[in-house]
């Protein structure tokens, strides 16, 4: 599926665990062209989330048992940019101040590469992730600990969970020669520059 969506359409973003919906987080476009997808995720819209029949805590298990159910759940202020592109192996998240206007963190999501679907896009993500200062002046892992028990849920293979932190590297090498693989100017981006029809985008 190649044809792109336009500024303004609401769109559905999927993780998809073993053909299995996992989450469903409804998103506006930005921008969608071959160089760059932008969405943007609003505070207050409604998204899908898993719990598993015994209401357990732990995702990881719920995930490896392969059995769950989904509960919807209002999407806290503020609302997240996500900046990526097609087979990217990860996003990145402008972490906002309370009133959106400014970047608080830049936050690196490991994950599998955007699929696109009728509706949207799929993917998975990774659970290890970077925490990026805004001015690139430091980062961080974050989740060392959960991918480590990803491993041993089951849930990734030793060689997967090493390809994933190898990803992580290489974004870091990249932000510390001062060439982030993501566009910094979306910092002062505004979420009323988005053309959209309804004020808020939820899932139907």
């Amino acid at each position: 599926m190649s044809e792109h969506f336009r500024p303004g359409d609401v769109v559905v973003v999927r993780e998809v665990v073993d053909g299995l919906v996992w989450t469903e987080r409804p998103v506006t476009v930005v921008v969608d062209d071959p160089d760059q997808l932008v969405l943007h995720q609003a505070a207050g819209s409604v998204t899908r989330e898993p719990i598993d029949p015994s209401e357990r805590k732990d995702y990881l298990r719920i995930m490896a048992g392969g059995r769950w159910t989904l509960r919807d759940k209002v999407w806290q202020p503020p609302g997240r940019l996500r900046i990526g592109r097609i087979g990217l192996p990860f996003e990145v998240w402008r972490l906002s101040t309370p009133d959106e206007r400014d970047v608080a963190a830049w936050y690196v999501n490991l994950q599998e590469p955007l699929r696109r679907t009728a509706d949207g896009f799929e993917t998975l993500d990774h659970v290890l992730d970077i925490l990026v200062a805004p001015d690139l002046s430091w980062w961080r892992w974050k989740d060392e600990d959960e991918l480590v028990a990803a491993v041993q849920h089951g849930v990734l293979t030793a060689g997967t969970a090493a390809a994933i932190r190898a990803t992580g590297e290489a974004v870091i090498a990249d932000i510390e020669r001062g060439d982030p693989p993501w566009d910094l100017t979306w910092a002062t981006w505004q979420p009323g520059e988005i053309d959209r029809a309804s004020a808020l985008p939820q899932i139907t």
